[in-house]
């Protein structure tokens, strides 16, 4: 049987390496990485996950699986299905991490929920790929009341990470530490 190729968002990539890294070598999957910033050009995700895809059934025709959330494209279960692939068993990055109940717990309060690599990759994303300035960081996040950070420590943000992305955003920000339980499940189920 051949090796299985994950095709992956990049913005897993601390928390995905460190859990493959407990793994025996023959069990770990190759990774694709796929740019997390593809999410703020839906065409640009589709015809990039579509090129990875064939790419990888080229060389393990039955071996593919991707690990992107069903919300990260609106129609991620017709393209998976079209193409032969399991279904993602999340549906975004953050549920990857605690599930999608503990989601709607957390984001109570107004609150929205990022990781330590959304708040040091998001911002760059956004003005290479949108043009955003602080004016648009502030338009989009300004109706929260607060962003709520789900930290495994594996690369916790530093206090000049937290103050550097408020400045931008003028959203209190909060850390809470999580394990890594919920998102090893998530990729062994994937993998499976």
């Amino acid at each position: 049987m051949s090796q299985k190729v994950l095709i992956a968002c990049k913005i897993f990539e601390e928390e995905l390496t460190t859990l493959l890294e407990r793994e025996d070598e023959a069990d770990r999957p190759q990774v694709v990485w796929l740019d997390a910033a593809l999410h703020l050009d839906l065409k640009l995700l589709e015809k990039e996950l579509r090129a990875a895809i064939d790419e990888a059934q080229s060389q393990a025709p039955d071996q593919v699986r991707v690990f992107f959330g069903r919300g990260c494209l609106p129609h991620m279960d017709e393209l998976l299905r079209e193409k032969g692939l399991p279904l993602c068993p999340t549906f975004n990055c953050i549920s990857a991490f605690v599930g999608e109940d503990k989601v709607r717990e957390l984001e109570q309060g107004n609150t929205i929920l990022m990781t330590p690599s959304w708040v040091r990759y998001w911002p760059n994303n956004a003005r290479r790929l949108s043009g955003w300035d602080p004016v648009d960081f502030r338009t989009g996040l300004g109706r929260y009341d607060r962003i709520l950070v789900i930290d495994p420590g594996i690369n916790p943000l530093s206090d000049e990470e937290i103050l550097e992305f408020f400045d931008l955003v003028q959203v209190p920000i909060e850390v809470t530490n999580i394990d890594l339980d919920h998102f090893q499940a998530t990729v062994r189920q994937l993998l499976a």
